[in-house]
């Protein structure tokens, strides 16, 4: 990534091409560079009609879309009020403190030409879909914090299925703003952490004393799918392998989850029984874990009822705040990890759990064979994955 991309692209499809370049170069995918100016790549060895790209984003754009309209709103002002304070009349206690709003309001230097590239979420697979000439389904999933989740499963079915030989899945989210607007706009919901002194001790997901979701910059996690065979036969080292996929809806509120959990349920219990796999297969489930009240109270309710109280449940959520768009990807990455290396992180500030579960207080060894990472999103969406050891 170089200097004219960061022109042309907004953060969010910065951090997916990033990921994306990281992700295959792990995979041991050697990219060939094709176009100097563009800057672009081809996979070697790959037939570009069967390489795909499923990227995920909750509200990938914003930033470039705020400073847009921040442009458009506050330039004319900002001439206005500088006129003003260059009137004759004007004294200098009005001149200097006109002068000084003025120097406040933080705009571009000039209205963006490509602010529609950057700003259009579908841009997140889109970019990378053009960086790697991809000629195969290129989709960007907006599921809000289960579009990763989502967007992974929707690639794994079309490699599962013999539609892609190899697929670039996961997501990217980036939430900045210069005036916290997009912090506020989630802290209005009352989702957000709060009432607690000590910054270290706001994240807690599953404790007692939890107070909200940590709300997190952004990040991007990619994963690179393939069929089994294929992985094999260039002698690559899968990190895991996907078993299953599925998706349910609650249909209940916009930002509430349903406080029976009975979609979340159903969905765990069909993907399980689509992948030929039963509870007791799973040893280790990387939980959405946000730190709410309800969804954590729910979340293990229905853990509980179907997994029992032995599993080890963690939430990443809890070391690294609430991506959101990208938190299921990233989750997914730590899940396949966690069964290769066999280690599970820590349930970060767990002092006293709501219900009396398998919660890792320290990083602890595990040799797991079978795991489940879920997410739940606003707007009622849930998606789950099951990741297991590779054959």
């Amino acid at each position: 990534l170089g200097r004219a991309d960061s022109l042309r692209f907004d953060t969010v499809t910065l951090l997916a091409i990033g990921a994306c370049h990281e992700a295959l170069a792990h995979a041991g995918l050697e990219t060939i560079p094709r176009d100097g100016r563009s800057n672009s790549f081809e996979i070697a060895g790959a037939d570009p009609r069967r390489v795909g790209v499923y990227v995920g984003t909750g509200i990938g754009g914003i930033n470039t879309t705020l400073k847009t309209h921040l442009f458009h709103a506050m330039s004319r002002v900002r001439g206005e009020l500088s006129d003003v304070s260059n009137e004759p009349e004007a004294d200098t206690k009005t001149a200097d403190a006109i002068a000084e709003l003025v120097g406040r309001i933080e705009v571009e230097r000039r209205f963006n030409p490509l602010a529609v590239t950057m700003l259009m979420s579908n841009a997140v697979s889109a970019a990378p879909g053009v960086r790697f000439g991809v000629k195969g389904p290129c989709r960007t999933t907006t599921l809000a914090c289960a579009s990763g989740t989502a967007a992974i499963g929707d690639a794994y079915k079309a490699v599962a299925n013999g539609e892609l030989d190899v697929a670039l899945a996961g997501a990217a989210e980036y939430l900045y703003d210069e005036y916290g607007s997009i912090f506020r706009s989630y802290d209005i919901t009352g989702a957000m952490t709060h009432g607690i002194d000590d910054p270290a001790m706001a994240n807690r997901p599953f404790d007692e004393d939890r107070r909200g979701f940590l709300f997190s910059e952004g990040g991007a996690a990619i994963l690179v799918l393939e069929r089994a065979d294929s992985a094999r036969a260039r002698g690559a080292r899968p990190l895991a392998e996907i078993a299953g996929f599925g998706e349910s809806f609650d249909g209940h509120n916009l930002i509430a989850i349903d406080s029976a959990g009975t979609q979340v349920d159903r969905m765990i219990r069909s993907t399980l029984e689509r992948s030929g796999m039963t509870p007791d297969d799973i040893g280790y489930i990387n939980a959405h874990g946000t730190g709410t009240e309800l969804n954590d109270e729910v979340e293990l309710n229905v853990l509980s009822q179907i997994f029992g109280d032995d599993v080890l449940v963690n939430s990443t959520k809890g070391l690294i705040g609430h991506t959101i768009g990208a938190s299921g990807a990233i989750e997914a990455a730590v899940t396949a990890l966690s069964i290769r290396d066999g280690v599970v992180h820590p349930c970060n500030n767990l002092d006293s759990p709501i219900r009396p579960m398998n919660f890792p207080l320290n990083a602890r060894r595990a040799a797991i064979d079978a795991a489940l990472t879920q997410s739940f999103a606003f707007g009622g969406h849930n998606a789950c994955l099951l990741i297991r050891r590779p054959a």
